[in-house]
C-alpha cells in the first residue's frame, strides 16, 4: 500500500510541475500577444506619441487572451491582400504606422487555427484541469503527465514562431526610430520642409527621366504618366505642392524650361546631375 502512495505522489507531483511550467508557458505567450497589439500600430501627434503608447498598453493589459489573439489575427497578422493603410492623419504635425505579417490564404488559416487553438487549450488548462483529468490514480497521472506535456510543446512552438516575428518587428521599429529621429525627419516635422534628397518623390521623377530620356530632357507630362503608373501614391498634394512643375521646382534636384513645341508651351525637366539626384 506504502508503494502505491508512494508512486501516487510521484506521478502527482510530476503532474504539478508540468502544470506549473505550462501556466508559465502560457503567461510568457500572452505577455508576448500583447507587447505585439501595444506596439504594432500607432497614430498620434508628435507631441502625445508617448502618452498614446502609455494608454495603449494600459488598454491591452485588461484584455483577456482570447480578446488579444482574435485582435492580434485581424491587424498584425493577416493574409495577403487584407493589409490596413495607416490610421488617418491628425491635423497637426503626427506620426502613423502599422507593422504587418501579410500570408497566402492557406498559411493564414494554419496559423490563425493554431493561435486560437492555445486559447481553447489554455482554458481548458486553468478552468477545468482538475473535471478532465483523475489525479486520485497512477493511470490518470500519466495520462495527465502526456496531455500536459503536448500542451507545453503546442505553446512553445506557437511562443516561438511569435517571439521571431517580433523581434523582426522591433527591429523594423527601431529602424524608423532612428529615421524619425535624423535632422532631415525632424526638421519636417517641425518646420514642414520637405527632405527632397530623400523623398520617393524625387526618386520617382528621378527613375522616370532614366527611363523615358536616359537622364536627359523629357516633359513633364509625360513623366508625370509615367510616374502614376510605377508610383500612383505619389502626388503634388502629398508634399505641399500644387502641381508636377511646382515639385520639379521646389526639390531643386532638377533643370526646368518651358519649350514651344509644335505651337504650344510645354514643361520639360531633367535631372541636375545624377549624384545629386540619387543622394
Amino acid at each position: 500500500m506504502a508503494l502505491r502512495d508512494e508512486g501516487l505522489a510521484a506521478a502527482r507531483h510530476a503532474v504539478e510541475h508540468l502544470f506549473g511550467q505550462s501556466v508559465l508557458r502560457f503567461q510568457a505567450y500572452e505577455n508576448l500577444v500583447k507587447a505585439v497589439i501595444s506596439e504594432h500600430r500607432l497614430s498620434a501627434r508628435m507631441t502625445d506619441i508617448e502618452e498614446n503608447r502609455a494608454d495603449r498598453a494600459a488598454k491591452t493589459r485588461q484584455k483577456t487572451m482570447g480578446t488579444l489573439v482574435s485582435e492580434m489575427m485581424d491587424s498584425f497578422i493577416v493574409a495577403e491582400g487584407n493589409e490596413s493603410l495607416r490610421d488617418d492623419q491628425e491635423d497637426a504635425p503626427s506620426i502613423a504606422y502599422i507593422f504587418q505579417l501579410s500570408f497566402p490564404t492557406e498559411e493564414f488559416a494554419r496559423i490563425t487555427a493554431e493561435h486560437r487553438d492555445l486559447v481553447v487549450l489554455r482554458n481548458s488548462l486553468v478552468h477545468h484541469f482538475l473535471e478532465n483529468h483523475d489525479l486520485w490514480s497512477v493511470n490518470g497521472c500519466l495520462a495527465a503527465q502526456q496531455a500536459l506535456t503536448s500542451a507545453l510543446d503546442q505553446v512553445a512552438k506557437s511562443h516561438e514562431e511569435l517571439r521571431c516575428w517580433a523581434s523582426d518587428m522591433m527591429t523594423a521599429r527601431g529602424a524608423l526610430a532612428d529615421l524619425i529621429r535624423t535632422p532631415d525627419i525632424h526638421d519636417f516635422f517641425v518646420h514642414r520642409r520637405v527632405p527632397w534628397h530623400i523623398a520617393t518623390v524625387t526618386h520617382a521623377l528621378h527613375a522616370a527621366a532614366m527611363e523615358l530620356a536616359g537622364g536627359d530632357w523629357v516633359p513633364v507630362n509625360t513623366a508625370t504618366n509615367w510616374i502614376e503608373e510605377h508610383y500612383p501614391e505619389e502626388q503634388p498634394g502629398a508634399y505641399g505642392c500644387k502641381s508636377w512643375r511646382h515639385v520639379i521646382h521646389e526639390s531643386k534636384h532638377f533643370d526646368l524650361q518651358v519649350c514651344k513645341v509644335d505651337g504650344r508651351r510645354e514643361a520639360w525637366y531633367r535631372p541636375r546631375n545624377r549624384e545629386a539626384s540619387e543622394s
